[in-house]
């Protein structure tokens, strides 16, 4: 693995003097904050009293205001509106807040939810599912997580006499936005609106509290368990709004009163009064929630969070922890075929992408599968198979140094659409251009990349010139919550003489390290053989590490984990 050494143009500057001098911070957590974009008295203020901080207005956004203008008239004539989103845990999420707020709030009932079927009619709007809704008497639609790219659909229901409501914050093709929505709500499209980093939870919760506004209606943070959830899970960079709403969303869910949301956590193994981090739900609660969608129907997790029957709430969410069971099973399956077809055909030095395909692999797990065979290989990968309409259905996933998005565009005529960003795509083509595909997208890669892009990348904060200790830990805690675009932080220590090695269970290796005079606790997991030659008693080595403060018999324990070594 590469490590890589950021620069931090901070050091030199005058706010380097405030933080070091007046802060008494040490150098190693000045780059920290430094590669971060902490650069300014006003962030590091932003940093230190999050809990103060307001958020943007909803009214920043420009059709604002026609949304509540033609939301007071749908509730003045008592019209049947419908929430429309996307199957993951992100248009879940926005469908729940906006059913609760409506019915809970609003006491307006004479509202439902649609949400397309996964494998039978794909993501977004599609024209079946709104003719269904124009026979259920459906005058205004609200999308949530979906909706910016669907002309056809809207245009198709302007014609039919259905009003829809774009609220979204995928990135728009300018062709495809349709002027016949009655207003579109997305920070990537709004000029005015200055966080563009929403999660579509997060843009369904400001139209929620632009209503509230209006309304008068005192709303606190209510909803912010729900919008923590998907904005977490949907993977959007963790700055400006988004670390505020999943800082306050996570104490929300470690006490949140949803009844659905408490058996979800009891069947989860969550006990009750943990502090809930980032990694409960991107990897307990989101994998769950997502895998109605995946295997079923992701009704089933709206249901169960909108359900104030607890014999259904028990029901549903071990429904739902069942069927995350059978995720695990299908993606493991699939996961073993697909490794024994790359091991047989990838091709180290030739191979800048990966395209593997199976007709009978289910189109709800092949995404999953993608990510991870894109860290096996560190190539961008896409995992395809059969769809409904006849077409070859993909899901792609990339690494830092790859854009996935840039590939797609350089080999569109062998597409009939594709959708996405840098690191995740979706791709629908014909059977019969899968070669195609696949020949010029790796051609296209050759031509712009070398082997060397293809290694895997560490990226360092500082090298560690002195003792580190619990407060200025204390002090990176305060940067949390982690994630996209808020990496935990990775030091390297140069020359640690490792004093004693220890093997646990689950492939886990703990060692102490002397270090300037001081020992320091490591712990590796998912150590492999290499790691075992490297990590041994007497050996000095340098080591990338994470630090972490973990409570053992009710002490806080100050501990380095190990992303890697070197000799």
């Amino acid at each position: 693995m590469k490590w890589v050494f950021t620069e931090n143009k901070i050091l030199e500057s005058k706010f380097f003097s405030i933080l070091k001098d007046k802060m008494q911070f040490p150098d190693y957590l000045i780059g920290v904050f430094a590669n971060r974009g902490i650069d300014s008295e006003e962030k590091l203020e932003q940093i230190f009293k999050i809990d103060e901080i307001q958020l943007h207005s909803p009214f920043l956004f420009e059709d604002m205001e026609k949304v509540i203008a033609r939301i007071n008239k749908a509730i003045d004539n008592k019209e049947k509106i419908v929430i429309y989103g996307d199957y993951d845990v992100d248009g879940v999420a926005a469908i729940v807040i906006l059913m609760k707020f409506f019915k809970d709030f609003l006491k307006y009932n004479n509202i439902d939810y649609y949400i397309p079927h996964r494998q039978e009619e794909g993501y977004g709007l599609n024209i079946e599912a709104i003719k269904y809704l124009k026979s259920q008497n459906v005058s205004l639609v609200i999308t949530v997580d979906c909706g910016i790219s669907a002309k056809e659909e809207i245009d198709y229901c302007s014609q039919i006499g259905i009003d829809v409501i774009i609220t979204d914050h995928h990135i728009p093709e300018e062709s495809k936005i349709s002027t016949n929505a009655i207003a579109i709500i997305n920070p990537k499209v709004s000029k005015l609106y200055p966080d563009k980093d929403l999660s579509g939870v997060g843009v369904a919760y400001k139209l929620l509290c632009a209503i509230a506004e209006k309304k008068n209606i005192s709303i606190n943070d209510e909803f912010l368990d729900f919008v923590a959830l998907g904005t977490v899970a949907d993977i959007v960079p963790v700055s400006n709004e988004n670390r505020i709403i999943i800082r306050r969303g996570l104490q929300k869910i470690k006490n949140t009163k949803n009844p659905g949301l408490v058996e979800l956590k009891n069947v989860s193994g969550i006990s009750d009064g943990i502090d809930i981090s980032t990694y409960h739900i991107g990897y307990i609660l989101g994998p769950r929630i997502n895998a109605a969608g995946r295997i079923e129907h992701a009704n089933q997790a709206v249901k169960l969070f909108l359900s104030t029957n607890q014999d259904e709430i028990k029901i549903l969410a071990q429904n739902l922890n069942s069927t995350n069971e059978e995720r695990k099973k299908q993606m493991k399956s699939i996961e073993e075929q697909a490794m024994l077809l790359l091991n047989n055909t990838f091709k180290q030095e030739e191979d800048f992408i990966i395209t593997i395909y199976n007709e009978e692999w289910n189109a709800g797990i092949i995404g999953l599968v993608a990510s991870r065979l894109t860290r096996q290989y560190n190539r961008p990968t896409f995992v395809m198979t059969k769809s409904e309409d006849g077409l070859v259905h993909g899901s792609g996933r990339s690494i830092p140094t790859i854009d996935l998005y840039d590939i797609l565009k350089n080999v569109d005529k062998y597409l009939v659409k594709y959708g996405g960003h840098k690191l995740a795509a979706g791709i629908s083509l014909k059977f019969e251009d899968i070669e195609n595909f696949k020949k010029y997208s790796n051609n296209y890669l050759k031509s712009i990349k070398s082997l060397e892009d293809f290694e895997p990348q560490l990226y360092i904060d500082a090298v560690i010139k002195e003792n580190i200790n619990f407060k200025d830990i204390k002090i990176l805690e305060k940067l949390k919550p982690w994630g996209i675009g808020n990496p935990e932080p990775v030091f390297v220590m140069e020359n640690v003489f490792i004093k004693e090695v220890k093997y646990l269970k689950n492939n886990t290796l703990k060692f102490y390290g002397i270090f300037g005079q001081r020992y320091y606790n490591f712990i590796l997991y998912n150590y492999c053989e290499s790691d075992k030659e490297k990590i041994q008693q007497g050996q000095i080595i340098n080591v990338a590490f994470t630090p972490v403060i973990n409570f053992w018999n009710d002490e806080e324990q100050m501990v380095f984990e190990v992303e890697d070594v070197q000799l």
